[in-house]
């Protein structure tokens, strides 16, 4: 009975360890608060949205 509570402990702790070493989703990154606030502000009419130039050749 202990052995499998033990096991049942160290599969439920590695399980544990594994998810947390995940990658973060973007929006909790620096970069991508930035790009959030950036993006909010256009669309909620705070600030224009950059105008970029052509590539055309005239």
């Amino acid at each position: 009975m202990k052995a499998t509570i033990k096991y049942f402990c160290f599969i439920l702790t590695l399980l544990a360890i594994l998810t947390s070493c995940g990658p973060k989703p973007q929006y909790k990154t620096a970069v991508g608060k930035k790009k959030l606030k950036h993006y909010n502000s256009i669309q909620y009419g705070q600030a224009t949205p950059k105008k970029f130039k052509s590539f055309k050749k005239k």
